[in-house]
């Protein structure tokens, strides 16, 4: 199981911060990096930046863009109390909060979320919570909070863990709640099949703001492409989130990674052709899945930081 998350900022030996996109630039310009340590106050483990890279997907995936970040390097720890110690930092969310109506604790210090309020406060929707401290405040911001650690975790294993899902009298797996891009044919497909409105985290991307008409915006996040081992044909997953407030979706900027939850809707596929780049006689085919969130609040989307 991972110690730590993966890390977006760190501080050089002289105290300079630098950040993943940045570190990226010196990379790909050749330029030597900095030694880097944790900007934790009190911290300060070694730390090391990787490089944005592509590994191999499930076939018949495309290969996976697996974005940079900074890690611990070999042999460093977390300090106790860092927030980067993923462990630890997960202890005292749970901790904070606990509410026996949402978040109850199952003893050992394990908990379940219940996704059934989750799921009822989505389908009646009316707007944002009031952030007066009522319950379903206190619930988005535990939930968000949870969301954004897992998408720094490598997997589900530390949340998992610790924390059982359930929806009613269901036990969901995490890995039927919470979606990374090399699995967003896996949500489809998912909400293809279950007619319970199940609320599903996706982590994306941002790729582009559309404005179709007056009044609405789309913030598109980067597809998943898969080969579907179909000669000449190319399946798209493609995720976006709709909302009046396009000032709100825009603040969510290009390349930023984003954590969304909520009742997605599986929208109609399409599908177009184009001739063989190369070869006249043939036709690449290329099939679009659509999977679209209207959020009922604005802490559904949020920004892995």
């Amino acid at each position: 199981m991972s110690r730590a998350i993966r890390m977006r900022k760190a501080v050089g030996t002289h105290g300079t911060l630098h950040r993943v996109h940045d570190l990226q630039k010196r990379h790909d310009a050749k330029q030597t990096l900095p030694t880097l340590l944790c900007d934790s106050p009190g911290c300060g483990a070694a730390v090391k930046f990787v490089a944005e890279h592509s590994r191999s997907g499930t076939a018949p995936a495309a290969p996976v863009h697996v974005p940079a970040y900074i890690a611990l390097d070999k042999g460093a720890a977390h300090q106790p109390g860092c927030r980067y110690d993923a462990p630890g930092y997960l202890q005292t969310l749970l901790a904070a909060g606990t509410d026996p109506e949402f978040l109850p604790a199952l003893g050992e210090g394990k908990h379940e979320l219940r996704l059934l309020l989750l799921q009822q406060a989505l389908k009646r929707g009316g707007g944002e919570a009031s952030g007066a401290g009522t319950p379903l405040d206190g619930y988005l911001n535990t939930l968000v909070e949870l969301l954004v650690l897992r998408a720094l975790c490598e997997s589900d294993a530390l949340p998992a863990a610790q924390v059982t899902l359930r929806l009613g009298k269901k036990k969901v797996e995490w890995s039927n709640f919470f979606y990374e891009q090399e699995r967003y044919d896996e949500a489809w497909e998912r909400l293809g099949a279950n007619a319970t409105d199940l609320p599903m985290a996706l982590v994306g991307t941002v790729r582009s703001h559309r404005a179709p008409q007056p009044g609405s915006m789309f913030l598109n996040c980067a597809p998943k492409y898969q080969h579907t081992g179909i000669a000449d044909r190319r399946d798209f997953y493609e995720i976006s989130v709709g909302h009046s407030d396009a000032a709100w979706l825009q603040s969510f900027p290009v390349g930023a990674e984003i954590v969304m939850f909520g009742l997605w809707r599986q929208g109609k596929s399409s599908t177009s052709s184009r001739p063989h780049p190369t070869d006249p006689r043939r036709t690449i085919t290329s099939v679009t899945h659509k999977l679209a969130l209207w959020p009922s609040f604005k802490r559904q989307l949020a920004l892995v930081d």
